[in-house]
């Protein structure tokens, strides 16, 4: 040990100054990674909206939260798009229209009901009211249209369901 003493003993004052700008560059490379680590801090405080310091484990424990809200997400869009097949064919338009369809009774008993679905198919069930009978019909309609002639009313409770005019404005 002594031997190794004396011979490096000629590069004492070199090897001190390597040592001591060793040692500087340490600290800077330290202070460098002090600040980074504080910006990297207040990143994760503003991510979380929170103003309390928090570590990695918790910034980890909210992205998992994160993923589990995105796959509910996901399962919840499947539901809605299967949700918006079923809607397409079901029924969703309706007109009404009611009237008098004999003079001689006394109110307006009988009716024409148009249900379609968003495609314009579906049926317009008519009931005409006499004092000694009532008579049901049903007429199917395609795309908006019948193959049957259609009564005013029935023309009108159509045009209802299909949304060419206002119900508050029909008057027969």
């Amino acid at each position: 040990m002594n031997s190794l003493t004396l011979s490096l003993m000629p590069y004492a004052g070199p090897l001190l100054v390597g040592l001591i700008v060793l040692q500087f560059i340490i600290i800077l490379w330290l202070w460098h990674n002090h600040g980074e680590i504080r910006r990297l801090e207040g990143r994760i405080r503003r991510l979380l909206e929170t103003g309390e310091s928090l570590d990695l484990a918790a910034v980890l424990e909210r992205f998992h939260d994160l993923g589990e809200v995105n796959e509910a997400i996901n399962r919840l869009q499947e539901k809605v798009q299967d949700l918006q097949v079923g809607l397409d064919k079901s029924f969703s338009r309706i007109g009404l229209v009611r009237f008098n369809a004999f003079p001689d009774t006394g109110s307006d008993l009988s009716f024409a009901l148009a249900i379609l679905n968003r495609e314009g198919h579906g049926f317009i069930l008519s009931s005409l009211y006499a004092r000694d009978e009532t008579r049901v019909f049903i007429k199917p309609i395609h795309n908006g249209r019948s193959n049957y002639r259609l009564s005013e009313e029935e023309e009108k409770a159509l045009a209802m369901a299909m949304g060419l005019i206002n119900p508050d404005k029909v008057a027969v």
